[in-house]
């Protein structure tokens, strides 16, 4: 192939990934929406998307291709936390390291947030990453990951929009799983509008999750979610299937928004209390720590050396297989600081057990899920510790009160919580329906894995913290009535 000719075909965006690039050591192969992604020339794009098809990466791969191609190109990548971010320029990073020596530009500067290139010309070409905000000054291209899990996701959408408003050539890309039946994510999903190049990717689309994409493409849309799986999904897929309800694996992986309408905490309350930049060290706005095991040594040393001042810790005890949650607030400035989160799946009680006690000396004040399993844990740590440990039976009354006080620290922004999606999405499935007798009952939406546990261990953690200094309580507007009220 000669000169001009090559040129031609590494011009399109499709031939230079699957000739050019690597992933994981191996060339790239792409999935066919995968290719008309890189290839489409709309200003406007939105991928609607099962989790694990390659959103973030593809977005990422168009946009490293443009710095490579375009002299002076400049391109943003905005996700809804910093770490995230991030991981967009290690993306870059990555395939820049695997473009033959021949093809690449020189790479002029590194950082975690920020990667630039000299072409030979000497124009420089950089990729930034920001946490949770709408890039300003310079114009360029901009991917938005996760967007309605961001704070404040409408004005990064409209702040992005003008970023692009110099030239057609400029264009906008927003990835993400789908999340509530609300917001601008949902609106531009949903609308119909034609000014979008629009790509819904549920889990058959993805060579990775399919066995045979050609025919599921066809074929799985008018199947049943069990019968699609059993078809063409594959064994991980399966398994991942069989241990998730319907509704959970339907809105991770096919594409199903979900109702909000009686959802305790509106999403952009939860949104408007979540800090995008944090990190276990480091000058970060939030400073924490998520553990998703028992607690060893060094996390709770960790915790003695990071705490700011009085720390207010709830549990929510785990049955058999579900997942036991700690929540530990800390007061600083008059704020309760999410310091550490910790989850633990499948751990014996013992184990628990040990971990709760390490925790009680911490903290100022402690409060856990005494309901069946809990009991005789509650007894225990109340009768070893009564000044600090007691234990809270769940039941209509003492939920409404907890959700009141969670519903109140949002309200009055006296709560920092990381804008984590497991947090943020265990929160907002908190639901609160009418029973047959007219009382008020809390519980996770219906199809949801975690139960809400992690939710249930931060309004421990308040009620802890309620009960050990008594701040004032801002009064809590159920769904019913906010229904009825000017402006919700």
């Amino acid at each position: 192939m000669d000169t001009t000719r090559l040129a031609d075909f590494l011009a399109d965006p499709a031939h230079f990934a699957e000739t050019l690039l690597k992933s994981g050591g191996s060339a790239v192969a792409l999935d066919p929406w995968q290719k008309s992604f890189l290839r489409n020339g709309a200003k406007l794009a939105c991928v609607l998307k099962s989790r694990r098809v390659g959103g973030s990466w593809i977005m990422a791969m168009k946009m490293f291709i443009r710095s490579q191609l375009k002299p002076g190109y400049s391109g943003f990548f905005v996700s809804m936390n910093r770490e995230e971010a991030r991981g967009k320029i290690d993306y870059v990073d990555e395939m820049h390291d695997s473009l033959p020596r021949r093809f690449r530009l020189k790479r002029t500067a590194r950082s975690k947030d920020e990667i630039s290139f000299t072409g030979v010309n000497g124009k420089k070409s950089f990729l930034r990453s920001l946490a949770a905000k709408a890039p300003r000054g310079r114009g360029g291209d901009v991917g938005i990951s996760e967007l309605p899990h961001c704070q404040n996701s409408r004005q990064i959408y409209e702040g992005a929009l003008h970023v692009t408003a110099r030239g057609m050539d400029d264009w906008l890309a927003i990835e993400s799983t789908p999340m509530g039946k609300h917001g601008v994510f949902y609106d531009i999903c949903r609308s119909g509008a034609d000014n979008f190049a629009r790509y819904d990717v549920p889990w058959w689309l993805c060579a990775a999750l399919c066995v045979d994409v050609p025919r599921a493409a066809m074929d799985a849309p008018a199947m049943s979610t069990s019968a699609r799986v059993k078809k063409f999904g594959s064994d991980s897929l399966k398994v991942i299937h069989g241990s998730m309800t319907q509704r959970a694996f339907q809105r991770e992986s096919e594409l199903e928004f979900t109702e909000m309408e009686d959802a305790a905490f509106p999403m952009d309350l939860i949104m408007s209390c979540a800090e995008a930049e944090y990190s276990a060290e480091g000058a970060a706005p939030l400073v924490f720590r998520k553990v998703a095991k028992v607690p060893s040594q060094m996390d709770w040393e960790w915790l003695r050396q990071k705490r700011k001042g009085a720390l207010f810790i709830g549990f929510d005890l785990g049955r058999k297989k579900d997942q036991s949650a700690m929540a530990v607030l800390d007061l600083n400035g008059g704020k309760f600081e999410t310091r550490m989160t910790v989850s633990m799946v499948d751990t014996p009680f013992s184990s628990q057990r040990e971990a709760v006690e390490a925790a009680i000396r911490q903290c100022a004040a402690f409060r856990m899920d005494a309901t069946g399993a809990g009991m005789d844990m509650g007894e225990r740590m109340e009768r070893a510790f009564p000044a600090i440990a007691k234990g809270v039976t769940f039941t209509s009354k003492s939920k409404g009160m907890m959700v009141a006080g969670m519903f109140g620290a949002l309200s009055e922004k006296k709560i920092v919580i990381p804008a984590e999606r497991n947090i943020i999405g265990e929160l907002a499935s908190v639901r609160e329906t009418v029973g047959e007798s007219g009382n008020r009952l809390y519980h996770a939406a219906a199809g949801v894995k975690h139960h809400a546990d992690m939710a249930w261990a931060l309004m421990l953690a308040l009620e802890a913290a309620r009960e050990a200094a008594a701040p004032a309580q801002t009064e809590y507007h159920s769904v019913s009535r906010r229904r009825v009220m000017k402006g919700f």
